[in-house]
């Protein structure tokens, strides 16, 4: 399998990039972490790139914490296990442990969910659009277990995130999930409202399928927690 640089806009992008964006897209698929992914010369052959590429590569998912990369004998790329993706999450966004509530992290992450989901919005496939279906089914059968629910709610949203071409913002929202989701041993599962959490997520699901535009702006406002109250923000 061999990489292109061209973006669907014209755009270049790294080999490097390109070969992290696809194991990206497989790790985020459902690969169990310790996944074996082969050594470096095995992703080297497979993608028919530069060994300088391969590294570059490696580099990009450790630095967001997707994957370990093993030396010596029965070593090589693994998926990294959830402890190291926080770990990684602490480092990419200045966490000290003890000292960052789930609030001030929510309170981001809806600040970069508008982005986020514009460029779903903007970016996205109709294989996309039927995987984030299958998740809202999902979901739909765990109305009625909170903990459930959000287990399926933070996956449709790393689905949607991994349509994000910006680097960056990609790697620092699904740093603050890793997070959040790590936190909801804290969360209190007062006045949950599966059936009203569902319709939302639909909504924005159906905007995004939609493309940019009114329908977009007003799912993504009714995802916002503006509206809610304090006590129950940890719900999205």
């Amino acid at each position: 399998m061999s990489v292109s640089t061209e973006s669907p806009l014209g755009v270049r992008v790294s080999r490097a990039e390109l070969v992290a964006r696809e194991l990206e897209r497989e790790i985020a698929a459902g690969l169990k972490a310790g996944t074996r992914l082969g050594t470096k010369d095995d992703l080297r052959k497979r993608f028919r790139v530069a060994v300088a590429t391969v590294n570059e590569a490696v580099r990009l998912l450790e630095t967001r914490g997707l994957i370990e990369a093993r030396p010596g004998p029965g070593g090589g790329v693994f998926v990294a296990r959830p402890a190291a993706r926080i770990a990684m999450s602490h480092v990419v966004l200045g966490f000290r442990t003890g000292s960052t509530s789930y609030e001030e992290c929510l309170e981001l992450r809806d600040a970069l969910e508008p982005l986020i989901d514009s460029h779903a919005a903007r970016h996205h496939r109709a294989r996309d659009i039927r995987e984030l279906k299958r998740i809202l089914k999902t979901m739909q059968a765990s109305v009625d277990d909170p903990a459930a629910f959000f287990k399926c709610n933070w996956a449709l949203h790393r689905r949607i995130a991994e349509l994000c071409r910006n680097g960056p913002l990609r790697s620092m929202y699904l740093a603050l999930i890793d997070f959040l989701e790590f936190s909801i041993d804290r969360a209190e599962f007062s006045d949950f409202d599966g059936a009203a959490m569902i319709a939302i997520h639909r909504d924005l699901v159906e905007a995004i399928d939609a493309g940019e535009g009114p329908q977009l702006d007003a799912a993504i406002e009714a995802h916002q927690p503006a509206k809610t109250p304090r006590s129950e923000r940890w719900r999205r």
